[in-house]
């Protein structure tokens, strides 16, 4: 007498603890944002001074005689603007897939999910596109991007051996940009920004593997971002490690990261304020509702099409606010 078979005796049903979706749900991936330091206004667009840097850096101070004045100086001020664009996305619900749902779903919070990571996503790479690329800063030795090379046998004002070449020094490259920056501004840079490729060429160069150990004890076996930090003398490196996939609907993907192989040196201030200088300023419209990080997401029906609206939305402009408190590596690595 035949016995049953494996498909008989079990109907195939979706599990109801596991599934796999591609949600960047760790918001560290998100980077951008803390780049430029954050700003919460209570206007879409409005303005704010700035004090002219050269007047501030020069002394017109003299010897006094008796009897005579003090020599008088004065300082220029301008003004500047900020623009908070609209950056949303929506995702429908309808009544029929709610009710045929399998208990594993959970519609709506998939749907915040799915709305959140895309706006999050288009800011990151709006922030790439617009300030983490070339002819944007000017703090460099020759007041031009730092451009990496595989042939250069030392580096100058304007290039450096890639720093995935054993024979590179980017421990000299960055130092030395580092006080380039602050001898033209008054402000040495306090943040390093890489693309992923090149936070690995630095855990792996052998110049920094070889000053960590040497000068931090009991030092781990793998360099990350808070040692980098310490050795290059800054407050903070940030890798933008966010992927997209730049195919557009039903084209085969194309994913990779949203930043290239660069780097960016930049002043940002820890606390955003009056007479306060930064390469840039993240300005977020808070006074629409919008959360000072994050998104504002927002449910409400569509009786006509029978569904649930789930959307995301922020208001954020990446402002650059000095160019010269800013210095770029193009093509770091390879």
């Amino acid at each position: 007498m035949p016995n049953p078979t494996l498909n008989t005796l079990h109907v195939s049903r979706p599990l109801t603890d596991l599934s796999v979706a591609y949600f960047e749900a760790n918001r560290e991936k998100y980077a951008s944002g803390s780049v430029f330091a954050p700003v919460s206004v209570m206007k879409q667009a409005d303005k704010y001074y700035v004090y002219n840097r050269g007047d501030l850096l020069r002394s017109d101070a003299q010897r006094r005689a008796p009897g005579t004045e003090a020599a008088v100086g004065g300082y220029r001020i301008s003004d500047d603007s900020y623009f908070c664009d609209r950056w949303a996305l929506a995702h429908d619900v309808s009544d029929p897939e709610r009710a045929n749902a399998d208990p594993n779903f959970n519609l709506d919070g998939e749907a915040t999910e799915f709305c959140t990571n895309g706006v999050e996503l288009a800011k990151e790479k709006e922030f790439v596109d617009d300030w983490f690329t070339t002819a944007k800063w000017t703090g460099a030795s020759g007041s031009t991007d730092m451009t990496g090379s595989n042939t250069a046998p030392a580096s100058t004002t304007t290039a450096f051996l890639q720093w995935d070449d054993v024979a590179s020094t980017p421990i000299e490259d960055i130092r030395g940009e580092l006080t380039a920056c602050e001898s033209k501004s008054g402000y040495r840079p306090n943040k390093l920004t890489i693309g992923p490729h090149v936070y690995r060429a630095l855990q792996d160069h052998p110049d920094i593997l070889d000053r960590i150990k040497n000068t931090v004890p009991g030092s781990p076996a793998t360099i990350n971002r808070n040692l980098l930090a310490g050795l290059f003398e800054l407050d903070e490196v940030v890798v933008l490690r966010a992927v997209i996939n730049s195919a557009v609907e039903q084209a085969a993907d194309s994913v990779n990261y949203v930043a290239g192989k660069h780097g960016l040196l930049t002043y940002t201030p820890s606390n955003p304020g009056l007479r306060t200088p930064a390469a840039g300023y993240t300005f977020v419209w808070t006074g629409a509702g919008i959360p000072a990080q994050g998104a504002r997401i927002k449910r409400f029906r569509l009786e006509r099409n029978e569904s649930d609206r789930i959307e995301a939305e922020t208001w954020v402009d990446f402002k650059q606010v000095a160019a010269d408190l800013g210095v770029f590596f193009a093509s770091a690595v390879g």
